[in-house]
């Protein structure tokens, strides 16, 4: 299960405790941590689900479960999922920003600057917030507003892709061009508990914001 030295001892303590305890969703929310942590994404997920059926209020868990399946790929279930941590803990930055992931990565324009303004209003200095939410708004056209929270990123330290800058710069040249956005998206900021292994690139249009990933080995 886990590599060896990484917990081992915790491990086996968690594995005795929902002996004694099966409707304990605090030892499975552990178990599933610790399982994401090693990349046995399948028994996380199955621990983690277990704990949010026996206790939907485990904001934790919900948000370690998308980012579970977030690195799998699966990012409906991971925005979905999402959603439920969102509403468990409105104020929850991570949340935010694990479903504004996920709906870029689904091609969802406008909901990627929903979930990204909301990270910068609870979080004034998250610097992936200000990118992600400067490829947002490029993609739906408002590059003016993009340049901005792009410069904002790049000021809090954030190093964006050239790909966006060129294309914001590209757009507001432009004067009522396309505004085509194409990043590249790696294992960058974290993404909740998990990111993708591999590298992709997204292209958005501000007309068609449909995403099309195309996956690196």
């Amino acid at each position: 299960m886990l590599p060896e030295g990484t917990g081992q001892e915790e491990l086996r303590r968690l594995a005795e405790e929902l002996e004694r305890n099966p409707g304990s969703a605090r030892a499975h929310l552990r178990l599933g941590t610790m399982l994401q942590k090693a990349r046995q994404g399948g028994e996380a997920e199955r621990h983690l689900r277990r704990a949010v059926e026996l206790d939907p209020d485990l904001y934790e868990a919900w948000v370690n479960l998308g980012g579970v399946l977030f690195a799998r790929w699966d990012f409906a279930g991971s925005a979905e999922i999402s959603r439920k941590a969102v509403a468990c803990r409105p104020t929850a930055v991570q949340a935010h920003y694990n479903l504004g992931l996920a709906c870029l990565y689904m091609g969802q324009a406008a909901e990627v600057v929903d979930c990204f303004r909301r990270v910068v209003e609870l979080d004034p200095e998250n610097a992936g917030g200000h990118y992600y939410l400067a490829a947002g708004l490029n993609s739906l056209g408002k590059v003016a507003a993009a340049k901005l929270s792009l410069l904002k990123s790049e000021s809090l330290g954030f190093h964006p892709e050239p790909e966006l800058i060129r294309a914001i710069d590209d757009a507001l040249r432009k004067e009522g061009g396309e505004g085509v956005l194409t990043m590249e998206i790696g294992d960058g900021p974290e993404a909740g508990k998990g990111s993708p292994p591999r590298r992709s690139s997204i292209t958005l249009n501000q007309e068609n914001t449909d995403a099309h990933v195309h996956i690196r080995k």
